[in-house]
């Protein structure tokens, strides 16, 4: 008996030892078997990576034709489905996963992120809601987990739950987003609060206001939409106060208030009160051009040409100082002479597109003001000013 054990025990360890080798190469896989379709597996993801969406796609729908048991492969096919702004085929075959009884819990997840990501694509934020809840226990340490929710309460138009959501997140999600969660938080927070200041309620906007007072990096726009309150209740003194103080060492924050701020001014017999803020914040290397030219112009309606001549000679040369920029100005001095050769062939250019308000820079969704949220493509920090109109709808 003891010759037998000794004969059979050395089989049965390497059988377990070759037994476990291939579950580990079974799982490395991801459950697709054939050889051939591993390797038009591992090329649909390279086609994807590159950019080449339809070839992937292509490529993948034959591997799970080859080998429908196969999880990441329907996964992955799913999830471009999506990115090429088929959501609703991507939810079938989400969905389909789903009852799928030999998935990991790994692939459990994965699968219900998926179908979150799809059913908000879908607008169907109620069913992504409850797809959510059926992962709470297990993918709240996950980045996907929380931007999937978020979209989903900000879909539902729950605000409050929206920003929650995005709190919370830069405490539980993985420790590398955290302050990824926090700067979403607080951009968040400030358009919710320059939207209630624009719409004349300013409790709703310092209360939002008073969430962020804790992020340093907020405080400029913070400083804006006080600014902003300020102004719209006529109140010229604290506005002005507001962006000579705390405004002015943030030229693009200036930029974005300086209009408004002339309108009112302007209403008031005051808008030369704006020229102090601006000579000093034209000083800065950070200043954007068009507070250059906005200096300008209002020496230029003051009488004061030389010194509008004398201010742009002095920016010269910089890469942001070009043709478009200094066209309204530009405009200006050729009224004086409309019958001048200069002015008849600047009649006779092609215009530019027209620039109109805020465009998201992902998506092209238009504002009339700026927004440090999208509400259409989901972006933080995308708008630009001065994007062509036909940029977006």
């Amino acid at each position: 008996m003891s010759s037998l054990l000794t004969t059979v025990l050395p089989w049965l360890v390497g059988l377990l030892v070759l037994g476990a080798v291939a579950v580990v190469l079974w799982r490395s896989y991801g459950s697709v078997s054939n050889p051939s379709d591993r390797n038009d597996y591992q090329h649909a993801l390279e086609l994807w990576i590159e950019g080449e969406l339809e070839d992937a796609a292509a490529l993948l729908h034959k591997v799970v034709h080859d080998d429908p048991s196969a999880v990441d492969p329907f996964l992955h096919l799913g999830n471009l489905l999506r990115l090429q702004g088929d959501a609703e085929r991507a939810a079938v075959v989400h969905r389909g996963l789903t009852v799928r009884s030999d998935l990991t819990l790994p692939q459990k997840i994965a699968v219900g992120l998926s179908l979150a990501e799809d059913l908000n694509a879908l607008a169907r934020w109620d069913e992504s809601g409850q797809v959510l809840d059926t992962l709470l226990r297990h993918a709240t340490n996950r980045t996907r987990y929380w931007k999937a929710r978020f979209a989903q309460r900000h879909g539902q138009d729950n605000q409050p739950e929206a920003a929650r959501t995005l709190k919370a997140a830069a405490r539980h999600a993985p420790r590398r987003d955290h302050q990824w969660f926090r700067r979403a938080y607080a951009s968040y927070q400030l358009d919710r609060a320059l939207k209630h200041a624009l719409a004349g309620e300013p409790g709703e906007a310092r209360a939002r206001l008073k969430d962020v007072r804790d992020f340093p990096n907020a405080a400029a726009r913070a400083a804006l939409v006080t600014a902003v309150m300020a102004a719209l209740a006529n109140d010229t003194a604290t506005a002005v106060t507001v962006a000579s103080e705390k405004l002015l060492h943030s030229p693009e924050e200036l930029a974005i208030f300086l209009p408004l701020l002339q309108e009112v001014l302007l209403d008031a017999g005051q808008y030369a009160r704006t020229i102090p803020i601006l000579e000093r914040a034209c000083q800065s290397e950070e200043a954007p051009a068009s507070l250059w030219v906005d200096l300008a112009m209002l020496y230029e309606k003051l009488g004061q040409r030389e010194k509008a001549l004398r201010l742009l000679s002095s920016k010269a040369g910089r890469p942001r100082f070009t043709p478009d920029a200094a066209a309204p100005y530009m405009k200006m001095l050729l009224q004086d002479v409309p019958q001048s050769d200069a002015a008849k062939v600047w009649g006779m250019l092609g215009r530019p597109a027209a620039l109109d308000g805020w465009s998201c820079s992902h998506c092209g969704y238009r504002s009339d003001h700026i927004r440090w949220y999208c509400p259409d493509c989901g972006r933080f920090e995308s708008f630009q000013a001065g994007l062509p109109v036909a940029a977006g709808v």
